[in-house]
């Protein structure tokens, strides 16, 4: 089973290419720490009091990418917001979509490519090896959205995050996307903690765009 970041990191990858979608690219960094919060939630890790998140079980989850993350914020020497950390672990985690990436692999779901670019500036590429994973993780999705099948937290979660992260045009097939919209702002509505943490990652998306800021890190 994958986890919340590894399914998002699935969707915002062009299959053929093995690059970041360009309508995701700026989100995506902001995305999978949003996706990193909600798995530790769904651990039972975290929670989200007076809009602060609190560690409320200090023990590993057996994941390193998310038992590093939990380290990171407890000991912190003081509780801080959801805004605080999406934004903080992008500097205490710059290796977070490298080591998803490298951790999808030895799933062999995907594959790394090494090219150059215009034959000088190299290039590490990861085009899908084995779609079978994350055509399902999409199946789900539309079925929940388009088909009104059972709506289960976890896929909540995920589809707030394909909401932030502007994914909807690539998850859903065209003539569905004014349906998928409608539904998918009614699932928002409906799953508080997933709105709280993506709430945040579309505030600070913003914010970089006003100030002209660009994603660099993963």
């Amino acid at each position: 089973m994958l986890n919340l970041m590894e399914e998002l990191l699935l969707l915002a990858l062009d299959d053929e290419k093995g690059k970041i979608i360009s309508s995701s690219s700026h989100a995506l960094p902001y995305g999978l720490r949003g996706a990193l919060l909600l798995e530790l939630f769904i651990a039972g890790k975290i929670d989200i009091v007076d809009k602060k998140i609190v560690v409320i079980n200090r023990n590993n989850t057996g994941n390193e990418v998310l038992d590093n993350a939990l380290n990171i914020i407890n000991t912190y020497h003081k509780q801080k917001t959801v805004k605080f950390w999406i934004t903080k672990l992008t500097s205490k985690m710059k290796e977070l979509r490298k080591d998803l990436l490298n951790g999808l692999i030895t799933k062999g779901i995907l594959e790394q490519q090494d090219k150059k670019v215009l034959w000088v500036i190299p290039a590490t590429r990861y085009p899908t090896k084995n779609p079978v994973i994350e055509n399902r993780v999409r199946k789900r999705i539309i079925g929940i959205v388009l088909q009104d099948e059972e709506l289960d937290e976890r896929s909540s979660m995920l589809i707030s995050l394909i909401n932030a992260c502007e994914l909807i045009k690539e998850v859903f097939p065209k003539d569905n996307l004014k349906d998928a919209n409608k539904k998918i702002k009614n699932i928002i509505q409906d799953e508080k903690i997933g709105k709280a943490i993506t709430s945040q990652i579309s505030d600070e998306i913003m914010l970089m765009i006003v100030a002209g800021g660009v994603f660099t890190t993963g």
